[in-house]
């Protein structure tokens, strides 16, 4: 349910729709890196970093385009390593990453 609403997904569901729901979200945030890889992180526009950012939860209000595109390039490394059966492992790293990562800005 805490990574539901981290995620902006419905917590209130039964336990089995709230899974399928985390799960099918992560696999498409992962279709979408690797996109993002083959496109390069040097053609997204300042506002599309942030949104990037945003969607694997990180909050990039207080980060510079360079904090930005350092988080995604070390969140695009371990995303496209794994593989869909490890979507678990991908959400939670979501959560660890960004959290972390702020806690050494300050």
């Amino acid at each position: 349910k805490a990574l539901s609403r981290v995620l902006f997904l419905t917590p209130h569901l039964p336990a089995f729709f709230l899974r399928h729901r985390l799960r099918s979200h992560v696999l498409e945030i992962r279709h979408l890196d690797r996109a993002m890889l083959r496109l390069g992180l040097g053609q997204l526009s300042e506002e599309e970093l942030r949104a990037a950012c945003y969607l694997r939860g990180l909050n990039s209000t207080h980060l510079g385009m360079s904090e930005c595109r350092a988080w995604l390039e070390q969140w695009l490394g371990l995303s496209c390593k794994l593989q869909a059966s490890e979507a678990s492992l991908l959400a939670n790293s979501m959560v660890l990453l960004s959290l972390n990562y702020l806690r050494a800005k300050e």
